[in-house]
């Protein structure tokens, strides 16, 4: 018995989505064209990478669509998500899915998709289409902030341990004083 074969939606086959997130045939065009992280130099697999919007979801030109769409590690995710903008990096999806980085300093390295390589008679051109974005106006106060731990590591390792090691003593005091 061989492996599963699942087809992939064609660029033309999807439409721009009126949700966050993308339909599962276009989170499948998406990781198969991407195939890892598109930070670059990252090589994390794009099975386990977070869906990333382009464009934010909500402003002018963030549609749900693959592409606007990028496959990016958790780590170059919240870097991508939260330390952007002036003095941070930035990023420009081009139609054939590559994507341009803009560099703190200013240099701007080009990363095609990692399909290119593997597939390259498939053409995974995903321009946007000529839809007009809904515009969401952000809720005051509702920014984005880098969340926050209320434990370092440490005290949340010491509060697992000493949670564990009551329910073990409460445990113990339940089977001594238990009827035989």
């Amino acid at each position: 018995m061989g492996a599963s074969i699942r087809t992939i939606a064609t660029p033309e086959d999807l439409t721009a989505e009126i949700r966050y997130r993308p339909s599962i045939a276009a989170q499948r065009l998406v990781r198969a064209r991407d195939m890892t992280c598109r930070f670059l130099g990252c090589d994390h697999p794009a099975e386990y990478a977070d869906l990333d919007h382009t464009v934010p979801y909500g402003r002018p030109g963030g549609l749900t669509h693959p592409g606007n769409i990028a496959t990016l590690c958790r780590k170059h995710h919240l870097l991508k998500t939260f330390w952007v903008g002036e003095g941070g990096w930035s990023e420009l999806q081009l139609d054939d899915g590559t994507i341009v980085w803009t560099s703190p300093s200013g240099l701007k390295h080009r990363a095609p998709p990692g399909s290119r390589i593997y597939f390259p008679n498939w053409d995974p051109t995903t321009p946007l289409p000529d839809t007009p974005t809904p515009v969401t106006e952000p809720t005051p106060g509702r920014d984005l902030r880098m969340p926050t731990r209320r434990r370092t590591r440490a005290q949340q390792r010491a509060a697992t341990i000493a949670a564990e090691r009551r329910r073990n003593h409460e445990d113990r005091l339940a089977q001594c004083t238990a009827p035989f």
